[in-house]
């Protein structure tokens, strides 16, 4: 796992600044503070991962926000669904990270070779709807909220945008800090496509 020199030059949203693009290093294994983790896995220490790394630097925001990530990876909404959700979150937001770590977890859970393709080519899913909508529009229309209802309940609608929000601000952190692929994790044919609605690049 490199370590580059924080900063770099301009580069398009959501992709990390420089070319290995590390602006935060995680702090090394051996150096984590594992009760920090207690909230995710109060019985044993976590494995090596750089996105844990990363929150080491930061125990109070750690503590706050993985006590939330909790709640949406225990919530009402189907273990498949939420997958499937943040998936799509991290293809569209270019979060190498987050779409190598949860196509193994949909797998796990289900999640078919088929669905992965269409969340990776935008297939016009309810969930890749949804998703989107959300991602552009900051709402949902009546169509697809009505649609969702279908088969969610209130809670499970309202753990659906949390979770898409959170996974949202997530990605933005990775790619903001430009947290590197864990070794041991394929990319998982990630191919990020250039996209439209962007606008701005940031300053080097």
């Amino acid at each position: 796992m490199s370590a580059n020199a924080q900063g770099g030059t301009g580069t398009e949203h959501g992709e990390p600044a420089g070319d290995s693009g590390v602006r935060i290093p995680p702090v090394p294994y051996d150096e984590w503070d594992h009760d920090l983790f207690s909230v995710i896995n109060p019985d044993k220490k976590l494995p090596e991962a750089n996105v844990l790394g990363i929150f080491q630097r930061h125990p109070a925001l750690a503590r706050a926000f993985l006590t939330f990530n909790m709640h949406l990876n225990t919530t009402t909404l189907p273990v498949r669904v939420r997958e499937l959700a943040v998936m799509r979150v991290a293809w569209r937001r270019g979060s190498r990270y987050e779409w190598a770590s949860h196509v193994l977890i949909g797998r796990k859970y289900g999640v078919t070779e088929a669905e992965i393709e269409e969340v990776r080519t935008g297939a016009d899913t309810l969930l890749n709807r949804a998703v989107d909508e959300l991602d552009t529009d900051s709402g949902l229309s009546d169509a697809t909220y009505a649609a969702l209802g279908v088969d969610l309940d209130e809670h499970q609608l309202m753990d659906l945008v949390f979770t898409i929000g959170a996974y949202t601000m997530l990605t933005m952190a990775l790619n903001t800090f430009g947290v590197e692929l864990d070794p041991v994790i394929s990319e998982e044919n990630f191919s990020f496509p250039k996209r439209e609605w962007y606008s701005h690049k940031r300053e080097g």
